[in-house]
């Protein structure tokens, strides 16, 4: 993948359906807010702005060619009088003063100008030919203050800014936000709705893999989901039906070799004593597929008709110390907090039994410990045995396979102990690491899914 790809992928695009849903939902909104918003901000505020103040300063232009007709003081008062009743605009004159001086006695600065201010100055520029000064941050926040100069004193209007510019701005962008977050509200509500079977079905799926069975799960949601959740329940009856039957099948074919096998050895017994070096082999193959049959028959009826219950980790592990010092072992059992954990407890024991008879069968000192990390328990049984070199890990959890050549089941098990180990824990949806322990021999880590 490309690295700029790789890049996005992790820190800009969001991980989670819902997210990304929401992305999809409010990113084109949001864009097509900015291009709105710009549009109105440049182009209709704008030129509404710009008649709107052009309007005024037509007003004020008109206003200064009367006053500039007459000089009679009485004349121009009634000018005034007939513009502040009519116009809406307040209009005041001074005699002999300068526009210099008034623009400075009101502190106008034009760097603090914004873009509309600057429109409206334009207005005022191309309108009124006359030297002149506009107030916009004038004391009160609703008028506008403008200072033309005459030719013989400065002219003082103040006009409210409803007249200059649109005050319905602020009402326009409300609105528009106040839409866009019901849309929003909206959009997340209907999200949810369309994620949460999605999450569900993925909680089933995931129980299943830890071997929680949750029933049959029910379609709802989308069409798209309730064909997932369909094929969902088929794999998930498939699946049960595969290990039905194969259970059945291991302990119906168990069952049937214990006749033959307790015959033989009864026909055995009557031959006579174990003087005779045949009879002696004979009774050992007989007595080793007795307990590969036995071990047949106990993984059967432990693993496939148990279910899961919340089962305490504590006395699980007193148990295998215990066997592990009937074994004539020294055994190290490290403290650890109480721990419940959703197990098959049969299944489990028999598991951790397998692994601690390992340990025993091949070293004097192991050690037993337990330890939530994250969402899983581990539990490490460690030995100080020849321990099994890396290349062999994996296969040592095939059926039959063992790393001591002999094949003798006084040295070394028939070789199922690890693969049954590794199959109850798989079916509690965890895993089963090998490696090397600080004792100098094998670690077992243990992880299962609280």
């Amino acid at each position: 993948m490309d690295p700029v790809r790789h890049f996005i992928n992790r820190t800009v695009v969001p991980r989670s359906l819902f997210w990304r849903t929401f992305l999809i939902v409010v990113l084109p909104l949001l864009i097509l807010q900015v291009v709105l918003t710009y549009i109105f901000y440049n182009r209709v505020w704008d030129t509404v702005t710009f008649w709107l103040a052009s309007g005024v300063a037509g007003e004020v232009a008109m206003v200064v060619d009367l006053l500039e007709e007459t000089h009679d003081p009485n004349a121009r008062a009634h000018i005034l009088d007939l513009v502040r009743e009519h116009a809406d605009l307040r209009m005041s004159f001074e005699l002999g003063a300068k526009l210099d001086e008034a623009g400075a006695a009101a502190g106008m600065d034009r760097s603090f100008f914004t873009h509309i201010d600057n429109k409206i100055l334009e207005a005022f520029d191309e309108t009124l030919k006359k030297p002149f000064l506009l107030d916009l941050r004038f004391d009160q926040p609703s008028s506008v203050a403008v200072y033309v100069q005459i030719d013989d004193g400065v002219l003082r209007v103040i006009a409210p800014r409803k007249r200059l510019t649109s005050t319905t701005t602020g009402i326009f962008l409300t609105w528009m936000t106040g839409a866009s977050v019901v849309l929003m509200v909206v959009a997340i509500y209907f999200m949810r709705l369309q994620i949460r079977p999605i999450r569900l079905l993925a909680k089933a799926m995931e129980s299943l893999g830890k071997g929680r069975d949750i029933g049959e799960f029910k379609p709802r949601g989308a069409v798209e989901i309730r064909q997932a959740a369909r094929a969902f329940n088929l794999m998930r009856f498939r699946i049960l039906r595969h290990i039905t039957q194969r259970m059945d099948m291991l302990a119906a074919v168990s069952h049937d070799l214990r006749t033959p096998l307790t015959r033989m050895r009864l026909e055995l017994e009557m031959m006579g004593k174990d003087d005779e070096p045949i009879l002696a082999g004979l009774r050992a193959d007989v007595d080793e597929m007795s307990t590969l049959v036995e071990t047949y028959l106990s993984f059967a009826r432990g693993e496939g008709r148990e279910a899961m219950e919340p089962t305490p980790i504590g006395p699980i592990l007193e148990g295998m110390r215990e066997r592990a010092e009937r074994a004539g072992v020294a055994v190290e059992l490290s403290p650890s907090p109480p721990m419940t954990v959703p197990l098959r407890p049969i299944a489990f024991r028999r598991c951790l039994a397998n692994l601690v008879d390992n340990a025993c069968r091949h070293g004097r000192h192991i050690g037993i410990s337990a330890a939530r990390v994250g969402n899983y328990v581990e539990i490490q049984i460690e030995d100080d045995g020849p321990g099994i070199p890396p290349s062999q890990r994996e296969a040592v959890f095939q059926p039959f396979v063992r790393v001591e050549a002999s094949r003798s089941r006084f040295t070394g098990g028939v070789g199922l102990g690890l693969a049954i180990a590794r199959d109850v824990i798989l079916s509690h949806g965890g895993e089963i690491l090998l490696g090397d322990s600080a004792r100098g021999g094998l670690r077992a880590l243990v992880r299962v899914p609280v």
